[in-house]
C-alpha cells in the first residue's frame, strides 16, 4: 500500500510542478503593463461573424456599436447567421445592413455548426480571401469605438489571431454575474497580460477574438461543446501565434442565475476535456518538434489539462485500494478524515480568495460597481471555483447538451463609457 499511497502522491506532486511556471505567470501579470502594438501599416477589410439564437433583445446594440467604430466603413461587412431563430433577430440584422443567414437545423442546433455554416455561405459568396479577417462575436457583446482599429493593429505585428480584452456588463447584478467577471479578469491577469509581456500565444475564450482568413481556407470544422477551446489547442499545435490585445475592448454579460451557470459550467467541463483529449497528442509532440512552438505547445496542454478533476481520481485510488486489500475492514479514523476534508476546502477557499482579491485589484478601473459590493463578491469568488471540481465530475455521467443563454441585458455604449468617465477621479 505504501507503494502506491507513494505513486499517487508523486502524480499529483509532478503536476503540480510542471504547473508551477503559472506562479510566475500571476506575479507578471500582477506589476506588469499591457503590451501595446504600433499602429498597422495596412487597413484590412474585416467581416464581422455573429451567430445568433433568439437575441432580438440585444443585438440591435452590438451592430450599433459595429457601426460606430473609428474604422473606415467600407472595410467593414457584418455576417449573422440566426440559428433556428424564431423571433426578429434576422429581421434587426437586415435593418442594420447586416449580410443575414438564416439557418434551421434542431439536430445541430450548436455555436460551432452555426459558425461552420457561416463560413460556407460566406466563402459560397464572396470567397474566404475576400475579407483579410474575421472577427467573431456573440450577439451580447457591444465594441469599444476603437476596438477593430486595435485589433487591426494587433495582427499587423505578425500574429495569425488576436484576441481582445473582455469587459463585463453585468458585474454587478448578483454574486453569480460577479463571480463570471472575477474568472475572467483573473485570466487576464494571470495569463493573457503574462503570456502578452513574455511574447507568447495565449488562449481564446468564446468570443471577441480575429482570425486571418489565410487560417479559415478549408472553412471552420470545430463544433465541440467548446469550440473556442478546440480552435485554441489546435491553432497552437499547428504553430499558428495568438496574441492578447488589451487596447481591444469588448463588452460581454454574465449568467446570473444558478441553474443557467450551473448548465454552462457543465457544457465548459465536457467540452474542454473533449478539446483536451482531442488535441493532446499533438500538444506533446509539438513539445519535441522541431521548429515548433515548444513552449506554447507545453503551456496550453497544462492550461487545458483538468487537473483537479485528475488529482481528484488519483486521490481516490488510495482510499479505494485500501478499501479492498483490506476486506472491508473499516477505514481510518472518520473524524480525521472529515477534518483533513474541511482543511483541504479552507485552503482552496483561501487560495481562490487571494488571487480573485489580486485580480480584481489589478483590473479595478474596469469595474463597473461599488466597493462595499466588490467587497463582497470577493468574498463569495471561491463559492465559483471549489463547484467546478463537482461540476467536472457530473459532467462524465450527464449527457450536456449546447444551449443558448438568454441574454436581457440591453445596454449601448453610450451608457458604459458614461459609467467609466463618472468613475474617474
Amino acid at each position: 500500500m505504501k507503494i502506491i499511497d507513494l505513486i499517487c502522491s508523486f502524480t499529483v506532486s509532478l503536476i503540480g510542478i510542471c504547473c508551477a511556471y503559472q506562479i510566475v505567470y500571476a506575479v507578471i501579470g500582477l506589476f506588469c503593463k499591457g503590451r501595446k502594438f504600433d499602429s498597422a501599416q495596412k487597413k484590412r477589410k474585416f467581416g464581422i461573424v455573429i451567430s445568433a439564437r433568439n437575441e432580438e433583445k440585444v443585438i440591435g446594440n452590438l451592430l450599433e456599436s459595429i457601426e460606430k467604430q473609428d474604422y473606415p466603413k467600407e472595410l467593414i461587412r457584418v455576417f449573422l447567421v440566426a440559428d433556428n431563430c424564431t423571433d426578429n433577430t434576422a429581421k434587426i440584422g437586415r435593418d442594420h445592413g447586416a449580410t443575414v443567414y438564416e439557418r434551421n437545423d434542431p439536430e445541430k442546433a450548436r455555436k460551432g455548426w452555426a459558425l461552420e455554416f457561416l463560413f460556407d455561405r460566406i466563402n459560397e459568396d464572396f470567397g474566404i480571401e475576400y475579407h483579410d479577417a474575421y472577427v467573431i462575436f456573440d450577439a451580447d457583446n457591444i465594441l469599444d469605438p476603437l476596438f477593430l482599429s486595435k485589433i487591426n493593429d494587433a495582427l499587423d505585428s505578425g500574429a495569425d489571431v488576436a484576441v481582445g480584452y473582455r469587459d463585463i456588463k453585468n458585474f454587478d447584478t448578483n454574486p453569480i454575474s460577479a463571480a463570471y467577471g472575477i474568472h475572467f479578469y483573473r485570466s487576464t491577469a494571470t495569463l493573457h497580460r503574462p503570456r502578452a509581456a513574455l511574447g507568447l500565444s495565449t488562449h481564446i475564450a468564446g468570443t471577441g477574438y480575429a482570425i486571418k482568413s489565410e487560417h479559415l481556407k478549408d472553412g471552420w470544422h470545430f463544433s465541440s461543446l467548446t469550440e473556442d477551446t478546440q480552435f485554441t489547442l489546435n491553432a497552437i499545435a499547428d504553430g499558428k501565434k495568438i496574441v492578447f490585445c488589451e487596447d481591444a475592448i469588448f463588452y460581454d454579460e454574465q449568467p446570473y442565475q444558478i441553474k443557467v451557470m450551473i448548465r454552462q459550467r457543465l457544457r465548459w467541463a465536457k467540452g474542454r476535456l473533449f478539446s483536451f483529449l482531442s488535441c493532446a497528442y499533438r500538444l506533446i509532440t509539438g513539445i519535441f518538434r522541431k521548429g515548433s512552438r515548444k513552449f506554447e505547445c507545453y503551456d496550453m496542454f497544462f492550461y487545458a489539462f483538468p487537473k483537479a478533476l485528475f488529482s481528484a481520481i488519483i486521490s481516490m485510488i488510495y482510499p479505494i485500494v485500501s478499501l479492498i486489500s483490506g476486506a472491508f475492514s473499516v477505514p481510518t479514523d472518520p473524524v480525521a478524515v472529515v477534518i483533513k476534508l474541511f482543511g483541504a476546502i479552507a485552503t482552496s477557499y483561501l487560495g481562490f480568495l487571494l488571487i480573485g482579491a489580486i485580480s480584481v485589484f489589478r483590473e479595478r478601473d474596469k469595474i463597473h460597481c461599488s466597493s462595499g459590493k466588490i467587497l463582497i463578491y470577493i468574498l463569495t469568488f471561491p463559492l465559483f471555483d471549489l463547484t467546478g471540481l463537482p461540476i467536472a465530475i457530473a459532467s462524465l455521467f450527464m449527457r450536456v447538451k449546447w444551449k443558448p443563454i438568454k441574454h436581457d441585458r440591453s445596454i449601448k455604449i453610450e451608457e458604459i463609457k458614461k459609467e467609466s468617465f463618472q468613475r474617474k477621479p
